[in-house]
Parts: structure tokens; C-alpha cells; sequence
């Protein structure tokens, strides 16, 4: 079940991880205003700190 736990958390990291890649690019063509897009990146962070952080307790 553990294994199963772990696989299922692996799957958000990866999407959020892609997510904030696209963030990340906007914030670099964005320079002028990059503040809603920094909060979205600051937010992105912290929700794959936990979900790490969730799959090692798994382990």
C-alpha cells in the first residue's frame, strides 16, 4: 500500500514541477509585472516541499 501511496503522490510533483517550469518562463518574458505569477511560483513550492515531503513519510 505504501508503494501505492508514493506512486500517487510522484504524479502531482511531476505535474506542478511542469506547471512551475511554464510559471517560471512567464515570469522571465513577464519582467515588467511578475508578481501574481512570482505568488503562483512561491505557492507552486511549498505545494511540492509538502507533497516531498508526504512521499518520504510513505517510505
Amino acid at each position: 500500500m505504501s508503494e501505492q501511496h508514493v506512486k500517487e503522490i510522484d504524479a502531482p510533483i511531476k505535474e506542478l514541477i511542469s506547471s512551475r517550469r511554464q510559471e517560471i518562463l512567464q515570469i522571465a518574458q513577464n519582467g515588467a509585472n511578475p508578481s501574481p505569477l512570482k505568488n503562483l511560483a512561491e505557492i507552486q513550492t511549498a505545494a511540492i516541499d509538502a507533497l516531498y515531503r508526504a512521499r518520504d513519510q510513505e517510505k
